[in-house]
C-alpha cells in the first residue's frame, strides 16, 4: 500500500477525488482516506501544516495502516538558481534547516539521535517519480530543506542554498523523512514550486499555490498508474 501525505486541503484534493471505494477515519486530528488509484491500494492524508503534524500523521500511516511506501506531495519554495514557479522538484534528499545544534559543535541540521544531516529519499521512488512527469514540467531533483518557517525571505533563502545546497524549501517533508528513516520505511516526494520564498512570496503563494498543488496530484496519480496491480 502506498501512503500518500499533503499538508493542506488544496494539496490532496484532486487526489482525494481521483480515489475509489473510499473509506474515511480521523485519527489525532488528521483525516485518512483508504481506498484505491487505478486499482492500486492507496491510504491519503492531510496532515495539517509543520513538522509536528507530519511526522504523527507519518507514523500512524506506519503503525495503524501499515503502508510499504509513502509519498510527500505539494507545493514548495524555490531555493536554487533557475527554479522557477510550478516546476517540479524531487527529492533525492532532505534536511531540517531549522535543527540547530551548532552550540555545542555539531554542524547546522545534524541530528543527532540517528547521527545525520541529511536523509535520503529512496531512488526506486525518485525514479518512477520522474518517469511520471516526463516531459510535462521543467524538473529537477535535489535536496529539499525543511523547516517550520514560512521563507520569504532572501536572506534566508540565500542561506539553505549555501549551507545545504537546497533547491526548495517546505515545512513537512523532513519530519516525513525522518520517521521513515526510523521505520525502515521507503519514502519520496514530489514538489510543485509556488512560491520564490523571498520577499515576494507572501504575494505569490496565494496566487500559485492551487496550480501549484494541482500539477503534484497529476504526478502522483501517474506515480501510482505505473505500479503493479495486485490480482
Amino acid at each position: 500500500m502506498t501512503g500518500i501525505i499533503g499538508a493542506m486541503d488544496v494539496e490532496v484534493a484532486a487526489i482525494k477525488a481521483a480515489m475509489q471505494d473510499t473509506t474515511d477515519k480521523v485519527i489525532s486530528g488528521i483525516p485518512f482516506y483508504t481506498g484505491t488509484l487505478h486499482r492500486r491500494p492507496a491510504i491519503l492524508a492531510r496532515c495539517g501544516i509543520g513538522k509536528v503534524n507530519a511526522a504523527v500523521c507519518t507514523q500512524i500511516m506506519i503503525s495503524v495502516f501499515g503502508v510499504d511506501e509513502i509519498i510527500n506531495t505539494g507545493v514548495a519554495g524555490a531555493v536554487a538558481h533557475g527554479i522557477r514557479q510550478n516546476d517540479i522538484v524531487i527529492a533525492d534528499k532532505f534536511v531540517q534547516h531549522d535543527v540547530d545544534t551548532s552550540a555545542i559543535g555539531d554542524p547546522p541540521g545534524f541530528v543527532s539521535t540517528v547521527n545525520r544531516i541529511y536523509f535520503a529519499a529512496d531512488s526506486g521512488i525518485a525514479e518512477r517519480l520522474r518517469a511520471a512527469i516526463g516531459d510535462k514540467a521543467h524538473c529537477v531533483t535535489g535536496t529539499i530543506a525543511t523547516g517550520d518557517q514560512f521563507v520569504a525571505d532572501k536572506a534566508v533563502t540565500e542561506q539553505l542554498r549555501q549551507r545545504f545546497h537546497a533547491a526548495a524549501c517546505d515545512m513537512e517533508g523532513g519530519a516525513i523523512a525522518h520517521v521513515c528513516t526510523l521505520a525502515g520505511i521507503p519514502f519520496g516526494a514530489v514538489r510543485c514550486i509556488s512560491d520564490s520564498a523571498d520577499e515576494n512570496a507572501v504575494m505569490d503563494y496565494p496566487t500559485f499555490a492551487a496550480k501549484a498543488a494541482d500539477t503534484c496530484a497529476a504526478m502522483v496519480l501517474a506515480y501510482m498508474a505505473q505500479l503493479p496491480v495486485n490480482g
